[in-house]
């Protein structure tokens, strides 16, 4: 169904079904339509019409709704959105009595609450570097105040005891500017909780951006998360040893230097495993050597794990993992498959984060195996690595099995014959039975059935999910015929969701070990990060464990992992 306005194409609808089947035909008067595509005002508009204040959390509404809600940035940024509810707040309707002209305000304007109340609770800190968006709640706030019709029917729908449970921050605490406005009392909302982790990335925060010099020399400033390299190279204008004219370049292991372009943003969360920034002159770009730490350990520490049982290692991999998994915000998928390009004012930092950690868990495998120069504990290793697959896979962690598994893997671990042929029946037997797991025939069918049969709280295998993001993003036109394609809006919001339902449990996936060691995670950053420097492991306790899995030293030049394999076995 196409609808049209002067003329032209605004929405066009397609007509499904409910209860229809392949052998039985559709029931009259139960057909409903869905969304194709059409102008964001008028999808909006059509989302308004659509919503019902008693709807389920199974509710087609619900769902498009959140649809909506998870994408709207690519096709109707916030001031967009804004000015549209602000617009749908004061329509008025043309003829019928009074009473009927006073149902229908009311009625509005509670579809408009419940959405904008959503809104708030999908994205929540979000929402408090946006000044549009603030502007705008606390505009709708004071028209709320003054229709004591609509107040009184909120007040009934939604108690006082969830009027402050949707607005507070990863750390537990409820914004200023957000409290100053004390918008809470009528923004509650039903969708997913905010990240609970109190480790994410917010884009109002400062982080450290490392920049190394020529000599090997560091200079360290705190900037935005979200910083241009433009920037970045102003603040390093202020500082001694600035010569006019350098530039900004990421450097990798391997001495593989890339420029950086003034208009990219967030370069220091988005940097590669072991890969550093330096400041240069143009002409000393080809003669930049790695920064010493860039290079890995030359030492390993088998010695150390071999203190630790793997299903203990297992335990505080999964507790640091799921701390990182739960500070990403569902929409930073979104952002991340688009690019920086598309979005400005965003971050991906907590999604770049986990990225880099699953690269770290791989090339740590690695790394340990081939610098481990006795074969008899090199088998030892070997063995231990493969339970800690084991116990990985036991406790959802699906991210860090499959790192594991993929370091496992790696040429310069899989040609060392003579290491492999020393594990125990058994042991290679456990190894090719986790194997059948990493099987990427018929799109991963192995992986994407076990993960259906498992129960939240599940950390997911994260690459595969950006790469269905990565497919649908690019199979799919955003526009078609100058209209949005909300069903590619939709295919990737049900990709997204794949978050919430991870996390869609109260109890957090947690080691026996935890208890003890849940000081640290109130440590400051700093202090964590001087603990997690020291690559020692020469105690059992569960507290030098934690450190050590915080912060992995690790060698991610496949050269150099190849030359210490034939070191090992010519």
């Amino acid at each position: 169904m196409r609808l049209e306005e002067h003329g032209k194409v605004v929405l066009v609808l397609e007509r499904t079904s409910q209860g229809a089947g392949p052998s039985r035909p559709p029931t009259p008067g139960r057909n409903r339509y869905t969304v194709m595509s059409g102008t964001p005002e008028k999808i909006l508009e059509l989302l308004l019409e659509a919503m019902r204040p008693d709807s389920s959390a199974h509710d087609p509404t619900e769902t498009f709704l959140s649809d909506f809600l998870l994408t709207h940035s690519v096709f109707m940024p916030s001031a967009q959105l804004c000015a549209a509810l602000l617009h749908h707040f004061h329509v008025e309707p043309a003829g019928g009595s009074e009473q009927e002209h006073s149902t229908y305000i009311c009625n509005k304007r509670q579809q408009i609450l419940r959405l904008v109340s959503q809104w708030v609770a999908l994205y929540g800190p979000m929402l408090h570097t946006d000044s549009v968006a603030t502007s705008f709640l606390q505009k709708l706030s004071d028209l709320v105040s003054r229709d004591a019709r609509l107040s009184n029917l909120l007040r009934e729908q939604w108690p006082e005891r969830r009027r402050h449970h949707r607005l507070e921050n990863g750390c537990g605490n409820t914004s200023p500017q957000m409290k100053a406005r004390n918008m809470s009392v009528w923004l509650p909302g039903q969708d997913e909780a905010l990240p609970s982790s109190n480790c994410a990335i917010r884009v109002g925060d400062k982080v450290s951006y490392d920049i190394c010099r020529p000599d090997h020399s560091v200079l360290t400033l705190q900037l935005p998360v979200t910083a241009s390299v433009r920037e970045v190279m102003a603040a390093l204008a202020q500082e001694d040893g600035w010569t006019k004219g350098q530039v900004l370049v990421k450097v990798n292991s391997a001495g593989d230097a890339i420029g950086l372009q003034p208009d990219a943003r967030g370069v220091a969360t988005s940097l590669g495993l072991n890969e550093r920034l330096f400041v240069v002159n143009p002409q000393e770009v080809h003669e930049l050597t790695p920064h010493p730490e860039q290079l890995g350990p030359t030492v390993g520490s088998a010695e150390g794990l071999d203190l630790v049982s793997a299903k203990d290692l297992a335990g505080q991999l999964t507790d640091h993992d799921w701390n990182l998994f739960n500070s990403i915000h569902q929409v930073e998928l979104i952002h991340y498959v688009l690019g920086p390009q598309h979005l400005r004012d965003v971050t991906t930092a907590n999604l770049e984060r986990f990225m880099r950690r699953f690269n770290e868990l791989q090339y740590w495998v690695a790394t340990e195996l081939c610098l481990c120069p006795v074969p008899g504990p090199r088998a030892q290793l070997l063995r231990k690595f493969i339970k800690l697959a084991a116990h990985l896979k036991e406790q959802k962690n699906l991210n860090s099995f499959f790192a594991v598994m993929f370091g496992l893997s790696n040429s310069a671990i899989s040609r060392l014959a003579h290491t492999w042929e020393r594990l125990p029946h058994k042991v290679r037997k456990l190894y090719s039975a986790l194997e059948r797991l990493l099987d990427p025939s018929w799109n991963h069918r192995v992986y994407r059935l076990a993960l259906t049969k498992l129960s939240p709280p599940v950390i997911p295998f994260m690459p595969l999910l950006l790469k269905d993001m990565t497919f649908i993003h690019e199979g799919n036109h955003t526009l078609v015929e100058n209209l949005i394609n909300f069903e590619k809006m939709r295919m990737m919001a049900r990709a997204v969701r794949m978050l919430h339902h991870c996390r869609s449990h109260s109890n957090v996936p947690l080691s026996p070990l935890r208890s003890r060691v849940s000081h640290l995670h109130e440590d400051s950053q700093a202090s964590r990060i001087s603990t997690c420097s020291e690559q020692s492991l020469s105690t059992r306790s569960p507290a030098s464990t934690w450190a050590y899995v915080q912060q992995l030293k690790v060698i991610d030049n496949q050269r150099e992992l190849s030359r210490l394999s034939r070191e090992l076995e010519p």
